[in-house]
């Protein structure tokens, strides 16, 4: 009977572990339709506690609310580089494709192909893989034995994952070769010059690839395969993975 007591707290410690999370005071700002304060709050948690897909992603959606478009892009392809499957970044950047106005750059095979997996993960199977078959090919000859079944079924297998990982390296590379435009009322320039001369005009929010950079410059390719030059404060890449830069005047909630 003793046991009685004891038995019942671990019961209620039990339930009151498996509660959901209350929520933070991003979210209640967000629910309440304060999304200047739930940027500040979200920006708050990233600082003190890091980055993940879920706090960029929802950092967008404030960030999209308060109309800056280039804010909440970039928050949201940094989202699918950390986690290429986040729900709430892939339905951020289709509503701004499909209400917003902003382009974006149709996938490649690769690119396709390296969303399987995240970047990281993708670098850390090539790596073991590769790791994996020299030490297979390499063990033998220190032994000074002929290689066994086991041995021939690791080369195998390593080799294999390493091949199926040069698609996703590559196309891993190609996303993050990528940068969101972050001001309003620019145009591509046909030179890498202040006086270049304008050729088409481009949008906040659109995501470009970029090439090489020149003059304070950067080489873009916009999602309709017109290329052109660009200031490189007018541009943030994707790759990166923390908050965007204060590179434009933040709008009045």
């Amino acid at each position: 009977m003793k046991a009685f007591p004891l038995y019942i707290l671990m019961i209620v410690a039990t339930l009151g572990a498996a509660e959901p999370d209350a929520p933070s005071a991003g979210e209640k700002a967000y629910a309440k339709g304060d999304f200047a304060g739930a940027v500040e709050s979200w920006q708050e948690e990233a600082r003190h506690h890091g980055i993940n897909p879920g706090l960029l992603a929802a950092l967008g959606n404030a960030e999209w609310k308060l109309g800056r478009k280039g804010r909440a892009m970039v928050c949201w392809e940094r989202s699918l580089l950390l986690d290429p499957h986040n729900a709430v970044a892939l339905a951020g950047i289709r509503h701004g494709q499909n209400a917003g106005g902003v382009e974006r750059p149709g996938a490649t095979w690769p690119e396709t192909y390296a969303s399987v997996a995240g970047a990281d993960l993708w670098l850390l199977v090539a790596t073991l893989s590769f790791w994996a078959a020299l030490g297979a090919v390499l063990l033998p000859r220190i032994r000074r034995q002929p290689a066994g079944e086991w041995n021939q079924r690791l080369r195998v297998t390593a080799l294999t994952l390493l091949a199926l990982c040069i698609p996703g390296l590559w196309g891993a590379r190609s996303l993050a070769h990528r940068a969101v435009i972050r001001k309003t009322e620019i145009s591509l320039r046909l030179t890498p010059t202040q006086l270049g001369e304008a050729t088409q005009a481009v949008n906040e929010g659109d995501v470009v690839r970029t090439g090489r950079p020149f003059n304070g410059h950067i080489r873009v390719t916009t999602s309709d395969g017109k290329t052109g030059w660009l200031r490189a404060g007018e541009i943030e890449p994707v790759w990166g993975g923390g908050l965007p830069a204060d590179l434009d005047q933040k709008a009045a909630p």
